[in-house]
């Protein structure tokens, strides 16, 4: 009798909570412009990036040339991210660029060494495994 007037008692409270649950609404993701910097883009993000050619967004593949010609995502230039301090993409500070290498590494060391020089729009896309579109062989 005691277990009856338990489980029935967790059953009532189990519905209680169930209705008093209020579903949240799905967000919106933020704008990217809003994120840019801050949060990874997805790859989707990036052909979406890469879409718009804009003048002022920089793709740079910051793995050594080698690499780069075996395998790159498209409109990427290469500039190896050990001479990326004296081989800047542009003079614009507020331009965005976004750094991708073989797996992260790299771009990482990239993105901190633009922002140290004054960039304030640095993505790390990551590794180039991150991309799910096609690469192009330079």
């Amino acid at each position: 009798m005691k277990f009856a007037i338990f489980l029935s008692l967790m059953l009532w409270a189990a519905v209680s909570l169930y209705a008093q649950k209020k579903e949240e609404p799905l967000k919106e993701p933020p704008p990217i412009e809003r994120v840019f910097a801050t949060e990874p883009l997805s790859s989707e993000q990036l052909a979406g990036l890469i879409a718009r050619t804009d003048p002022h967004t920089y793709l740079i593949d910051v793995r050594t040339p080698a690499e780069f010609k075996s395998g790159a995502i498209p409109t990427a230039i290469n500039i190896p991210y050990d001479v990326i301090e004296n081989n800047l993409p542009t003079q614009d500070r507020s331009a965005r660029i976004v750094v991708y290498c073989r797996t992260g590494n790299r771009s990482a060391i990239a993105k901190a060494k633009l922002e140290a020089l004054g960039f304030t729009q640095v993505n790390n896309f990551g590794g180039i495994d991150n991309w799910e579109g096609k690469l192009v062989r330079r």
